[in-house]
């Protein structure tokens, strides 16, 4: 309330000052110049009357009666022709009566000078005259200083209320928010800067809340995963250790794809967290991306080598042109045409076809995987790309992990510059395009800056 009420003082005092600047040069320059034509012509027909002295003096008095005005009349000789005050007003010499010979009129704060026109032969005459200048009311303005200052005060309690209050409500949900109570919101309909403020507290908390349940989540599905190969791997040691050797090896091909799967999960789950320390610099547990150039053809033709070792009864089509230029690309790049292959493994029986050309700019490199599956519904397909989502919500192993594939691959094309695109219908199949930049001079040292 203090700096509020600070805040207002300094108004004042500002706009006092300027009030004071805006009087002085242009609003009483601006009163005095209407005033001016009929002190000039009080002047002249004084000086008219200097022939007729005893009018003179009679109009002399009445005006000093009425209105205030002492005035004294002379003539260019410097001789008194009549006056109101006593004394009379001093008459003009020296380089003033040079100057009000030549501007015949000369005027100042309260006084003035005026000569009449050229008549005849006679000496020219002048009248000078003063009269009281009204002064600054300054009682007054300290009056109207003291009562601004009052009614300041009492606007200013509401006014600093009106920001403080929300601003403590504010600080009282970050306290809560900060002591782990996660459902901590402001849920504010101001359309002031406190209301963005407090929008923009609730849309961070809504992210923080989601990386706390992704983290919960990813805790909840790794544990589930380790669940069977670790059953497997004791029941086996059990068999052992009682001399059924026989048996536990029949669990070793399980064991091995188990131990697979498990190894493709923590490659998703490293890779994620090796983007997200490459994009936000968290640290360096991880070491960053680094870009190199790679051949477009060896890097299709390798996901499509590893494809068949790892599912030689699985059928999988190519079609590419033998001069497919090169990418600036780290190799992590790879997962996303291993996770893309795998994932049209898992949702189709038929065959898998992986194309790749150069696009139609001349710029990028388009790479398609297609299937002829079970397909994404609409719905879905505006979720696939987020981490832990399943369009099967069972944990069944030929149904995918635990949800991170394809949020993996979105991450490492946008770490590349490029975009991903889905094209989906239920019953006949699914189609995810890649599109790349091809290497050019200055595309590793962006993307590292990046």
């Amino acid at each position: 309330m203090l700096r509020v009420y600070l805040y207002g003082v300094l108004m004042i005092v500002l706009a006092s000052g300027a009030a004071f600047l805006v009087g002085r040069y242009s609003l009483r320059p601006a009163l005095d110049g209407p005033a001016r034509p009929s002190s000039t012509w009080i002047a002249w027909h004084m000086c008219g009357l200097a022939d007729h002295p005893e009018e003179l003096k009679a109009e002399l008095r009445d005006l000093r009666k009425r209105v205030g005005i002492d005035l004294s009349v002379y003539d260019s000789n410097w001789r008194l022709l009549a006056s109101n005050g006593a004394p009379p007003l001093p008459p003009v010499t020296g380089p003033d009566l040079e100057r009000l010979q030549r501007e015949r009129n000369v005027f100042g704060r309260g006084w003035g000078q005026v000569m009449e026109p050229a008549n005849g032969s006679r000496p020219a005459r002048y009248a000078l005259f003063r009269y009281r200048a009204p002064e600054w009311p300054i009682s007054l303005m300290l009056k109207q200083f003291a009562v601004a200052l009052l009614v300041l005060a009492v606007v200013s309690i509401p006014l600093a209320r009106s920001v403080t209050a929300p601003l403590a409500g504010l600080s009282k949900l970050v306290r809560r928010f900060g002591a782990g109570d996660l459902s901590a919101r402001v849920r504010s309909r101001r359309r002031d800067e406190i209301g963005a403020l407090a929008r923009a507290f609730d849309d961070m908390a809504d992210r923080i809340a989601a990386l706390r349940r992704s983290e919960k989540e990813l805790l909840a599905n790794i544990s589930h995963e380790l669940r069977t190969p670790l059953a497997r791997i004791r029941l086996a040691l059990e068999l052992v250790t009682d001399g059924a050797h026989d048996k536990a090896s029949s669990y070793l091909t399980d064991i091995g794809e188990d131990l697979a799967e498990l190894e493709h999960l923590l490659d998703d789950v490293m890779s994620a967290a090796r983007l997200d320390l490459a994009r936000d610099s968290a640290g360096d547990a991880l070491p960053p991306l680094h870009f190199e150039s790679i051949s477009g053809r060896t890097l299709i033709e390798a996901a499509a080598a590893r494809f068949l070792v790892r599912y030689p009864d699985r059928t999988l089509e190519t079609d590419m042109p033998n001069d497919l230029p090169a990418l600036d690309a780290d190799p992590v790049l790879r997962r996303v045409f291993d996770n893309l292959l795998d994932n049209a493994r898992k949702f189709s029986e038929g065959p898998v076809l992986l194309s790749a050309r150069k696009a139609e700019d001349g710029a990028h490199l388009v790479v398609a995987v297609k299937d002829r599956g079970i397909g994404i519904s609409p719905l879905d397909q505006q979720r696939i790309f987020e981490p832990f989502f399943r369009s099967d919500p069972s944990r069944a192993r030929s149904t995918g992990g635990v949800g991170l594939g394809l949020a993996v691959v979105r991450r490492i094309v946008e770490a590349h510059h490029g975009t991903i695109a889905v094209d989906s219908e239920l019953g006949a199949g699914t189609r995810f395009v890649v599109t790349l930049p091809l290497a050019h001079p200055g595309n590793i040292t962006a993307s590292l800056a990046s």
